[in-house]
C-alpha cells in the first residue's frame, strides 16, 4: 500500500526536474545569446529583448494579424484537402498488391520531386490567389497521409475484414468498422507529418508569389532588414507549428485509446 501510494509522488518529482532542466537549459542559452548580441556593434542577430519588444509590436499589428488569420485559414483548407485526397489514394493504393506494385512507384516518384522547382506549375494553373497557396500546401501535406493509411491498411488483420464479410457486412461498413480503425495510428502519425508539411507548402507559396499573408511579412521583414521583426515573426511561427503539432498528436492518442 505504502508503495502505491509514493509512486505518484515520485513520477511527479521526475517529471517536475525535467520540466525545470528543460526550462534552465532554455533560460541559459537565451542568456548567452543576449550577451552575445549585445557585445556586439551591429549583431546580425538581434538580442531576445529586442526580439520580444517586435513580438508584442507585431501583434498589435492589425495588417500583420489579418494575414496571420489569413494564412491560417488557407492551411485548414489545404489539409482538408490533403486528408480527403490523401485518404482516397491511400485506400486505393492498399486495395490490392497489384494495384500496390502500380501506384505506390508512381506516389513515391512524385513524392521525391523537389516541390519548389514545380511552384511555377501552380502559379501557371492557380494564379497568384489563394488557390495556389493551398494546392501548393496540398501538394507537400497529401502524400504522408497517403503513405501512412496505405502502411496502416497493408499491415491490418485480413482474419477481421473475412470474418465481417461473412456476418454479411457490406463494403462501406466494412471499411468505415473493421478496416479503419487497425490504420488509425499509421494514418494519425501521417497526419502529424502532413500538417508540417502543408504549413510549409503554403508558406513558401506566399514567400514567393503573395502579397498577402505570412509569408509575405517575412519577406518584407526581410528586405527592409528589420531583423527583430523577422525573428519574432519565426519564433510566432514556430509556435503556431507546435501547437498544431501537439493538436494533432492529441487527436493521435485519443484515437489510440478509442482503438483499445
Amino acid at each position: 500500500m505504502s508503495l502505491a501510494a509514493t509512486a505518484p509522488t515520485s513520477g511527479l518529482s521526475y517529471q517536475m526536474k525535467v520540466r525545470l532542466l528543460r526550462y534552465g537549459l532554455v533560460t541559459i542559452a537565451l542568456a548567452v545569446w543576449e550577451l552575445l548580441s549585445r557585445g556586439v556593434d551591429h549583431p546580425q542577430v538581434p538580442p531576445p529583448s529586442l526580439i520580444a519588444a517586435a513580438f508584442v509590436s507585431i501583434l498589435q499589428d492589425p495588417g500583420l494579424l489579418k494575414a496571420l488569420g489569413g494564412t491560417l485559414l488557407e492551411l485548414a483548407a489545404a489539409f482538408a484537402l490533403s486528408v480527403v485526397i490523401g485518404g482516397v489514394l491511400g485506400y486505393l493504393i492498399a486495395m490490392g498488391p497489384r494495384v500496390e506494385r502500380i501506384g505506390m512507384p508512381i506516389l513515391l516518384l512524385i513524392y521525391g520531386i523537389p516541390q519548389v522547382t514545380i511552384l511555377p506549375l501552380f502559379i501557371l494553373y492557380f494564379g497568384l490567389g489563394a488557390g495556389s497557396k493551398i494546392a501548393f500546401g496540398v501538394s507537400h501535406g497529401l502524400f504522408p497521409i497517403a503513405l501512412g493509411l496505405a502502411a496502416g491498411l497493408k499491415r491490418a488483420k485480413p482474419i477481421y475484414a473475412l470474418w465481417a464479410h461473412s456476418l454479411g457486412a457490406r463494403f462501406k461498413l466494412r471499411i468505415l468498422r473493421v478496416q479503419l480503425p487497425q490504420a488509425i495510428p499509421a494514418l494519425c502519425t501521417g497526419m502529424r507529418l502532413a500538417m508540417s508539411m502543408t504549413l510549409l507548402g503554403v508558406l513558401l507559396a506566399e514567400l514567393y508569389v503573395s502579397s498577402f499573408g505570412v509569408g509575405f511579412y517575412v519577406r518584407a521583414f526581410t528586405n527592409s532588414s528589420q531583423g527583430p521583426k523577422l525573428f519574432a515573426l519565426i519564433f510566432a511561427l514556430a509556435f503556431i507549428a507546435v501547437a498544431l503539432n501537439g493538436i494533432v498528436s492529441r487527436i493521435e492518442k485519443l484515437a489510440g485509446a478509442v482503438e483499445r
